[in-house]
């Protein structure tokens, strides 16, 4: 009898909860446009296309919350609420999008009644508890699917040694294509996390979903909306964990803190007098619990921030202060004309350097939609940038295209050097 209310109370928290989010729900429809094969000459050509995702209203101005890879080099959006009213063309706009986070900001310019999403607090997440992923997957608008919390801090997803700014929520409640953006609510019907992905293989979807923090996206949005974009503080160094291994080899007593690898000429950590070899243990006073900490607490600091970091070099403890500067992440919105490529599970567009901005690539293809496949399980994200395959130079979409024709049937993997942010890595892709 105790299974019994147990299970009626669960289910009755489940119907009060997608009620109270179901006002703010809304299917999103991007029209995009994709490669298509000439009828008559075999070239590849443009056609139309749409994608579908969700999103969830933060605001009563009209603000949407979305993922990126929803609307990346979109070309129209169309916004659909749960009371069937629909809005596109220039009634929605694209406030920011953050490739990093996976999250876009839209806002639909109507004088409707917005209804805000209830906002949850994802630091109070436990493994275990019950969760609703809502959205519209395959274009079933309204849906909701019911698990649990599976895992916290899952940061190892991009599978890089780039920024990952990312600390996924693992949840067993399905997301399936349609259902990115929109809403993981838990059973009082406030909004914890919003859904990005599911982990496939070869042989399809794993039934292993992940959701961004509502908390981190809250903090994307309000950048996005105030300023257009995501600045975040920049040192100009590349870290590594530390070993016990290294930490004995230093001599080191504590076993907080990062081992400098890398610093680049003329960036704040170079002006600061940090060294490769130094093992920094503290910001302004704080100890520094893993390499990971250390990357967001950097990137969470305003540019133009005055830092104290305490390190360690040959045994002997220093405070170096560095002034941070902004973190720039190329973002790119291309026009209907721009042509695009899908292979490897993922989409590209030529890609639009400066080589006045140090540490960033000055051509490549940037991966504006990964699609499942291959390229999802070497851990390709929206916003990627691939500069090389196989150590030959991948300039634009042309040199993807050639490469496609000479290696799609090799069975061999391929080797592929992809820049996010200012930091690159090699990953092996299977074509």
């Amino acid at each position: 009898m105790l299974a019994l209310a147990s299970a009626a109370a669960a289910q009755v928290s489940f119907v009060s909860a997608a009620n109270a989010v179901r006002p703010s729900l809304v299917s999103i429809v991007t029209d995009k446009v994709v490669p298509a094969a000439g009828a008559d000459s075999g070239r590849l050509g443009l056609a139309e296309t749409q994608a579908l995702g969700s999103g969830f209203v933060l605001d009563t101005l009209g603000h949407i919350l979305t993922c990126y890879h929803v609307v990346a080099e979109y070309s129209d959006l169309t916004v659909r609420f749960s009371d069937d009213e629909t809005y596109s063309g220039s009634a929605v706009a694209l406030v920011g999008v953050d490739p990093l986070t996976d999250l876009a900001v839209m806002k639909v310019k109507t004088k409707r009644a917005f209804v805000p999403a209830p906002l949850g607090n994802s630091a109070e997440l436990d493994i275990g508890q019950p969760v609703m992923a809502m959205g519209s997957p395959f274009g079933l608008e309204g849906t909701a699917t019911a698990g649990i919390v599976s895992g916290l801090s899952r940061w190892g997803e991009a599978r890089s040694s780039g920024p990952d700014f990312q600390d996924f929520i693992q949840t067993d409640a399905l997301i399936n294509p349609g259902n990115s953006g929109g809403p993981l609510v838990d059973v009082r019907g406030r909004v914890v996390g919003v859904n990005s992905f599911i982990r496939t293989t070869r042989t399809g979807p794993t039934g292993i979903g992940f959701a961004t923090p509502i908390n981190l996206a809250k903090s994307v949005a309000e950048q996005l909306i105030r300023d257009g974009r995501v600045t975040r503080g920049f040192l100009g160094i590349s870290t590594q964990a530390i070993t016990e291994g290294i930490r004995q080899a230093l001599g080191l007593r504590t076993r907080n803190g990062v081992l400098v690898t890398a610093v680049e000429p003329g960036r704040p950590g170079d002006n600061a007098g940090i060294r490769p070899g130094d093992a920094i243990i503290a910001i302004d006073g704080k100890p520094i619990p893993d390499a990971r900490w250390f990357q967001s607490e950097v990137a969470g600091r305003r540019p133009g921030t005055a830092v104290r970091f305490g390190l360690v070099r040959v045994g002997q403890r220093k405070t170096v202060t560095a002034t941070l500067a902004s973190w720039v992440i190329p973002v790119q919105r291309g026009p209907k004309a721009i042509p695009t490529r899908s292979w490897l599970g993922i989409t590209v567009n030529d890609y639009r350097g400066s080589e006045s901005e140090p540490g960033q690539p000055s051509y490549g293809v940037i991966v504006t939609e990964v699609e499942g496949g291959t390229g999802a399980e070497a851990g390709l994200r929206p916003g990627d940038v691939v500069t090389e395959i196989n150590l030959a130079p991948v300039r634009n979409v042309a040199d993807f295209e050639r490469i496609e024709k000479v290696m799609a049937n090799t069975g061999r993997p391929l080797l592929l050097r992809v820049f996010r942010g200012r930091q690159s890595f090699y990953t092996a892709v299977q074509p």
